[in-house]
């Protein structure tokens, strides 16, 4: 019976690594226009751009809510498992780095979805400065 828990216990840390990876590639985040790319359209032309833009983002952020939950998930094993091999520093020690590795590449995505919303902003806000009364631009 021994055997079988420290079989068991060395087996999910050497997995460890493998359940980092298990759940995949961060979503890729779309490709935002930039605020100089509506010059010279319609403003109906713009305004496609910025609801095509809108769809895209809201794409992402589904993506990366699996995604996410899947770190978490990730995150809550490596615990569990850092928690089970607290005698031992060096599993202990492992477990707690699968768990930096997790948080960090949660990290870059709540970066990387900053950044996409950002864009998306300048670029509703260069088609807001088109004129006035246009769809989904408050009024000045």
């Amino acid at each position: 019976m021994l055997k079988s828990v420290c079989l068991a216990g060395v087996l999910l840390l050497t997995a460890a690594p493998a359940l980092a990876q298990s759940c995949g590639s961060a979503p890729i985040a779309p490709a935002i226009p930039a605020p100089a790319d509506v010059n010279g359209k319609t403003t109906d032309d713009a305004h496609k751009m910025v609801l095509d833009s809108m769809h895209a983002i809201k794409a992402y952020q589904g993506s990366l809510t699996t995604f996410r939950e899947c770190l978490q998930t990730q995150t809550n094993q490596q615990k569990q498992a850092m928690a089970a091999a607290a005698s031992d520093k060096d599993k202990a020690a492992a477990a707690q780095q699968q768990i930096d590795g997790l948080q960090k590449q949660y990290d870059n995505t709540v970066d990387t979805e900053t950044q996409v919303v950002t864009d998306w902003q300048k670029l509703h806000g260069a088609y807001c400065a088109m004129g006035s009364g246009l769809t989904g631009c408050t009024p000045k």
